[in-house]
């Protein structure tokens, strides 16, 4: 089985800053990355493009349009608000619950990924699946009541990469050929801790003890492939950019001898020529619908 981890804001310079070695595997680059709606690259426009080979003008998906609708009209005036920053978003979103009931969700493409088929499984992958775990990880910033507290943002966004790492180490006790996982720690701290270098540190050593954790796990028909959509600029980084923005600092790293794709556009066909695909059991379950009916299961 090959593993593709997508640890999104992974940047390699602050890979070699921190001694996260795990995060190198046997061997990593930096790859290029890009922007397209947006003066940075984006977590929305570039993890479909890795999962489908395609750019977003032909899956669909970019910074212009990063939320539908159930309302028609507060979708369409939606379009309007894309240019903003994110708290403001944030606060007319939530006004628009509030008047009209809409709900929001994150759009996924209907164009077609390396994930599919028999054999083949993912996780939360922005823009591919369960996308709506992403406001899950936003939210941590945006608490419900009150004020975030560092402790209670660490428990947050730490329980929720612990629940993706522990879905992608039991997806090892299957019969697959490819599994797919996005993990936004990195990211979501990269923006909060973008002034702490001790803290961000923290953080990078964590995801470290995860993936070296994962990889202790995997057996020898096991691979792994991690990589990320763009970096986070730091305020100790080597740049003058604004600490918080997104940086072009990609990267790669693998278990494979095979030599890793330049470019994040080139990932779907790298994964596509590292997975051997063969013969998986399709038995049906026996499924007791009427006593799972009764009991309001289904």
């Amino acid at each position: 089985m090959l593993v593709v981890l997508a640890l999104d804001a992974l940047d390699h310079e602050h890979v070699r800053q921190f001694d996260v070695p795990a995060l190198e595997l046997n061997q990593s680059r930096p790859i290029d990355t890009f922007s397209y709606m947006k003066d940075q690259p984006y977590t929305l426009e570039v993890w479909p493009t890795v999962a489908t080979g395609l750019g977003p003008e032909e899956h669909g998906l970019t910074g212009d349009g990063t939320s539908e609708w159930s309302n028609p009209a507060v979708n369409f005036l939606s379009k309007f608000t894309s240019k903003l920053g994110g708290n403001t978003r944030d606060k007319l979103g939530n006004i628009a619950e509030s008047i009209t009931g809409a709900e929001y969700s994150i759009p996924e493409t209907d164009a077609g990924h390396v994930f599919q088929g028999n054999g083949r499984v993912v996780h939360n992958w922005p823009g591919v699946h369960n996308s709506a775990e992403l406001k899950r990880v936003w939210d941590t910033a945006n608490p419900d009541e009150g004020e975030q507290t560092v402790e209670g943002f660490e428990r947050e966004i730490f329980g929720i990469g612990a629940e993706q790492f522990g879905w992608t180490r039991e997806m090892l006790n299957h019969d697959l050929s490819l599994g797919g996982c996005h993990v936004h720690t990195l990211d979501m701290c990269g923006h909060i801790y973008r002034h702490d270098k001790e803290r961000y540190r923290h953080t990078y050593r964590r995801v470290n003890d995860w993936v070296a954790d994962l990889r202790d796990s995997l057996s020898e028909e096991d691979e792994l492939l991690i990589l990320s959509d763009h970096g986070i600029h730091t305020a100790w980084d080597s740049s003058s950019v604004e600490p918080g923005r997104h940086s072009e600092r990609a990267m790669a790293a693998t278990t494979m001898d095979t030599d890793l794709f330049d470019d994040v556009r080139d990932a779907r066909s790298w994964i596509e020529a590292a997975v051997e695909d063969g013969e998986f059991s399709r038995e049906q379950m026996d499924v007791p619908t009427e006593q799972l009916e009764e009991l309001g299961y289904i």
